[in-house]
């Protein structure tokens, strides 16, 4: 399921380049209820040693997004948009009620206006589907350097491990929506529409994370693409990485 959120504003709105971690702060702020904001934001849904959200969202889409290279800042001309996804309805509804009650939101020294809300439920009834990414996905493992120490490795969309680990990961996330071990038979993911500007070099507080935009053709199991729609791809999605939209228009014929 999608939320989709637009916002106004009186004038250009001026936000730092790394504002990842404000949206989450946003996002979470509008949870009403403090149960869920507890849950999401400390626990999560756990399976085996890892904890999922179930939740994702794009980066802020604008009229204009503009580069102020005197101040370091993006300058963003409204209307502005927020995508929010998630495979619980409940978190949806939770942070719609949220926002409409606000009103008027704050992100950094931004004001922004809640103006309109829509909500959607795409549907993937095929097994092929094209996403275009909203926000950066990204696929990493922690690898061990000769010297003992550890580092982290960010996938490109063209490696095989690449497929692999979206794999793996989006099988966790089937488990925890359906309860039952995901079909993960004839799953594929390769890049559709994906070049070198479309590596992203990002930073969520003072953490390096590398991540790509573009288009993504999926084959699979419907219900396992349905979650990779509303769940996101890859990792770190609660953090704002992996939201993705299925590209209208696109034919498998």
């Amino acid at each position: 399921m999608q939320l989709t959120i637009f916002f106004n504003a009186p004038a250009q709105v001026s936000i730092p380049i790394q504002y990842g971690h404000l949206l989450q702060g946003l996002i979470y702020r509008q949870m009403d209820n403090p149960a869920l904001r507890n849950f999401l934001h400390e626990q999560g849904f756990a399976l085996e040693k890892r904890r999922f959200k179930l939740f994702t969202f794009s980066r802020l889409m604008a009229e204009e997004v503009a580069y102020d290279r005197e101040a370091g800042r993006l300058v963003l001309t409204p209307p502005i948009k927020l995508m929010i996804c998630s495979p619980i309805p409940f978190i949806l509804q939770e942070l719609g009620t949220g926002f409409l009650r606000q009103g008027l939101v704050r992100l950094g020294a931004a004001r922004l206006e809640v103006k309109e809300m829509v909500t959607a439920a795409p549907k993937v009834m095929q097994g092929v589907v094209r996403l275009q990414m909203l926000s950066p996905v990204v696929v990493y493992s922690t690898l061990s350097s000769g010297d003992g120490r550890n580092y982290t490795y960010y996938y490109s969309p063209f490696e095989p491990r690449f497929i692999e680990l979206v794999a793996s990961n989006l099988a966790r996330k089937f488990f925890l929506v359906y309860g039952r071990p995901a079909p993960l038979e004839g799953f594929d993911i390769r890049p559709a529409r994906v070049n070198d500007q479309d590596l992203k070099v990002t930073y969520y507080k003072e953490t390096v994370i590398k991540g790509w935009m573009g288009q993504y053709e999926l084959r699979g199991d419907p219900d396992l693409l349905q979650v990779a729609l509303d769940a996101g791809l890859g990792v770190k999605n609660s953090q704002g990485y992996g939201c993705c939209d299925l590209v209208e228009g696109f034919s498998t014929r």
